[in-house]
């Protein structure tokens, strides 16, 4: 589990984001800052960065991680974009605990800051210390910011949180998945969150798996010496928590009258609007009871060995992976991705893609617009109002992964290329998927976000810089 613990906090690249800009006198009063001073609203942030041209430049504020070790730099910082709600989201440290702090995107002013939450203790004392992740997740309508981490005990509750799972289940030696939960639109500093959650669970080096897409959180872990996870999903505004152990999800009809065994075991994908999606290990998913994979199979499958598996689910969809017609997905036989409704199960768009392809630039996370009409995945852009798909796995022999996609259909990337990054940057008109080249030393957005984006500065060595500016 160490293995697991450091490649999650590189993952996070966790620790101090302080905020830097010229005066703000809610952070000197102390309302949530580590250090430095809050930007005030307007002011030209240096240092700058070469955006696009959809970007003003002349105005926005920045944010550090001056403490960021050298090897984490390329690691996804725990900077999150809170779309609704108009935020940009900072995990800060204090001593041994850790505190959500939102900030106004266009601004930089602080909208409110969490109460400190001290993640469970590593499962050995020799062991680095737990960090935590950074997750934004949307139920019913509502964001909420989330921490979580896995490790033994509980973690230390937050003051005035409602608590749910199995508390009376564990020990302080117990090991489990914590959660702490915060309202995305809350105001003010020590924001208690609205409730606290451990689920326990026993996990090989395999680690643990949390996803927020769709509606709600679904959590996966790998008990050790097992062949399938089981999982667990969470009810925020509910305040339940339902655990599947392995072999016993309540499965969606795919095997009924097949006489496969195998079918009993899956795990569940993440949650739609009328219960858990169910992705079975021989292949197949739905929701029980209400629709499956195998009444909406894409065109250019393999009949025999259609291989659909859930990939990914973002918003109201469910982009699966399918077996070609000659081989199998991911041994040297390109996917045909395809996309679900969420709610009905009902085939929207597909098309083969080879969704790593690319550039070797960090790690891409699949992201929507702030709207929520597009959706970014690696070589995989989709419009969701359109049924309309792109796949940059060909761009002139030259991939494209993509980082963010904005409302206004315009998605930023790099495209590989013979140049001593390996990369270059590009801007990628979801109407047409055709990359344009920006200029070599131009930054694109990794986030976005409806009237600003978010930008790594370059840098060598320790720490990393951000900053925001709004759009034009």
């Amino acid at each position: 589990m160490k293995t697991v613990r450091r490649a999650v906090a590189a993952a996070v690249a966790a620790g101090l984001l302080a905020a830097c800009g010229s005066g703000g006198a809610d952070d000197k009063a102390g309302n949530g800052a580590s250090g430095g001073s809050s930007p005030s609203a307007g002011a030209s942030p240096k240092p700058s960065v070469k955006a696009p041209e959809g970007f003003d430049t002349t105005k926005g504020w920045y944010a550090s991680l001056d403490w960021l070790p050298e090897e984490q730099v390329s690691s996804r910082p725990p900077v999150e974009a809170v779309p609704k709600a108009g935020v940009v989201a900072f995990l800060q440290r204090k001593g041994e605990r850790y505190v959500v702090e939102a900030r106004d995107a266009v601004t930089g002013k602080l909208r409110w800051s969490s109460a400190q939450w001290q993640p469970p203790a590593p499962e050995d004392s020799e062991d680095e210390d737990v960090v935590p992740r950074l997750l934004v997740v949307n139920e019913d309508g509502r964001e909420y910011v989330a921490l979580w981490a896995y490790g033994q005990g509980k973690g230390e509750a937050a003051s005035g949180a409602e608590t749910s799972g199995e508390d009376a289940a564990g020990d302080e030696e117990s090991k489990a998945v914590s959660f702490v939960f915060y309202p995305a639109d809350s105001s003010g500093k020590d924001i208690a969150p609205v409730r606290t959650v451990a689920i326990p669970a026993d996990a090989d080096k395999s680690g643990v798996t949390v996803d927020a897409g769709g509606n709600g959180v679904a959590v996966r872990w790998l008990r050790p010496m097992h062949a399938a996870p089981d999982s667990a999903t969470i009810d925020i505004s509910g305040n339940r928590v339902q655990t599947y152990p392995e072999g016993k999800v309540e499965l969606p009809p795919v095997c009924a009258g097949e006489g496969r065994d195998s079918c009993s075991s899956g795990e569940v994908a993440g949650l739609s609007p009328d219960g858990p999606v169910v992705a079975l290990d021989t292949g197949g998913f739905g929701v029980g009871g209400v629709w499956v994979s195998r009444d909406a199979v894409p065109p250019g499958t393999n009949s025999a060995a259609p291989g659909d598996r859930v990939w990914q689910i973002l918003g109201g969809h469910v982009i699966a992976s399918w077996n070609p017609p000659n081989g199998v997905a991911g041994w040297g036989a390109t996917a045909v991705m395809a996309v679900h409704d969420l709610k009905s199960g009902k085939l929207k768009t597909s098309l083969r893609c080879d969704t790593e392809a690319g550039p070797a630039y960090g790690l891409f996370k699949p992201v929507l617009s702030p709207n929520g009409r597009y959706a970014v995945a690696g070589t995989l852009a989709v419009d969701f109002e359109r049924d309309q798909a792109h796949c940059l796995d060909d761009q002139a022999a030259a991939p494209v992964q993509l980082l963010s996609v904005g409302d206004d259909g315009i998605a930023y990337g790099y495209q590989k290329a013979d140049s001593p990054s390996g990369h270059v940057p590009v801007a990628v008109p979801l109407d047409t998927g055709k990359a344009q080249a920006l200029p070599k030393d131009a930054e694109v957005p990794f986030l976005s976000l409806e009237e600003a984006g978010g930008f790594e500065l370059p840098g060598d060595g320790p720490g990393k810089q951000f900053v925001f500016h709004p759009r034009r």
